[in-house]
């Protein structure tokens, strides 16, 4: 079976039972598809109903599901586990969705505690292997000695580490008169390489035995960088302080910022008008940034205006401030308003429930807060004017 980052395909989905949270499944009515492509991949599909949890591998068509995530087998495996980010493998086409969204933003990650890949496990033969790679020529000058492990029990044998002239070379069996010989089971030589196994205690209570140079026994901890599990990682320290910043200052805009900001308490639109091109700037800059003069007339435009372009987001990323996500899909739209010169499109959300009908060319109009108080709150969104 094909693995990705230490994990295949088939591990994620048959821990989906142990990782389901029964208590994120309140009231959940879905069924999720996943088609995964490439080696280790197939089809599965996960069924979620009155609190309960069906995962089935697909031979096949996936049938009707409320929602199906296609992607191949290491970019499945990448996001799953976090070494791949969601969000840009969505975006670069790497993962792709079919119907609703909306419950694999907002449902899916309630349901599953994260898969977490199992602990590997290292053999004495791994580690022996590995001392090549691990080797620290700078520790080694003017050495010349012959290290042998003899390790006894499962998964042991006999092996040699030569050290000469700053390199390191490994040989099955023991060399002829190794400087020092180390005898242990293959057990307590994974232990002392992982640091599961005080060596001093083993050393002493007699789980490791020495024959030859003590000395040159001492220096293995020095020639050798430690051994790590292949795939695994340290654990990092995570500290999580959950606040909302908040600066107790005011800061001035400006006096062209502010007279937009003044505008939108009137329920009115100021944009600068260049003296050189004649262009208007919404919002209001002080600098036409075509002919980078100074504006200082101001023109009232709209208040309504036309759709010229239409973007419909379907990822939401986390607020920075809460870490909430909004509910997906919503839309943003580049309106021109009425007065304004062709170049200068104004950019604002639209109104959830409008989103089915928008299209380019429309009609909108803007829906204020009751209560304006002159910042960027006062202008709620725009509406189809019908």
């Amino acid at each position: 079976m094909a693995e990705y980052f230490g994990t295949t395909v088939e591990d994620i989905f048959n821990t989906m039972e142990k990782r389901f949270r029964i208590e994120g499944a309140k009231g959940v009515d879905a069924v999720i598809g996943y088609n995964v492509s490439g080696e280790g991949g197939g089809k599965w599909k996960v069924t979620v109903k009155n609190d309960t949890l069906k995962v089935e591998k697909i031979e096949g068509d996936l049938g009707s599901c409320s929602v199906i995530t296609i992607a191949d087998a290491e970019t499945f495996v990448g996001v799953t586990i976090g070494k791949i980010d969601g969000g840009t493998a969505f975006s670069s086409g790497k993962v792709k969705v079919d119907g609703d969204i909306g419950i694999l933003v907002n449902v899916l990650p309630k349901l599953f505690n994260k898969y977490t890949p199992p602990a590997k496990e290292a053999t004495a033969k791994d580690i022996i292997e590995s001392m090549a790679v691990r080797f620290r020529p700078e520790k080694a000058e003017g050495l010349d000695i012959s290290i042998g492990y003899d390790l006894t029990g499962d998964g042991g044998g006999k092996w040699s580490a030569i050290v000469k002239d700053k390199t390191c070379t490994l040989k099955e069996g023991l060399a002829p008169n190794c400087t020092v010989t180390m005898i242990m089971s293959a057990k307590v030589f994974v232990g002392l390489n992982l640091g599961l196994i005080d060596g001093t205690a083993a050393f002493t209570s007699g789980q490791v035995k020495i024959e030859g140079d003590f000395a040159a026994a001492g220096l293995t901890g020095k020639l050798f960088e430690k051994f790590k599990l292949k795939g695994a990682e340290e654990a990092e320290e995570f500290i999580s302080l959950k606040c909302t910043p908040s600066i107790e200052y005011r800061f001035a805009t400006g006096p062209t910022m502010g007279k937009w900001f003044e505008g939108l308490k009137e329920k009115k639109f100021y944009a600068t008008k260049c003296p050189k091109c004649g262009r208007t700037q919404v919002p209001p800059r002080e600098i036409c940034a075509n002919c980078r003069v100074r504006c200082t007339e101001f023109v009232e435009l709209g208040p309504k205006a036309t759709v010229t372009l239409i973007d419909k987001v379907y990822y939401a990323s986390p607020d920075p401030l809460t870490g909430e996500v909004r509910e997906t899909p919503y839309s943003g739209v580049f309106i021109m308003m009425d007065g304004a010169t062709d170049e200068d499109n104004f950019a604002h959300e639209l109104k959830r429930e409008d989103l089915p009908r928008i299209k380019s060319g429309m009609r909108v109009r803007p829906v204020w807060a009751d209560k304006r108080t002159g910042c960027y709150k006062d202008l709620l969104y725009f509406e189809i004017d019908d």
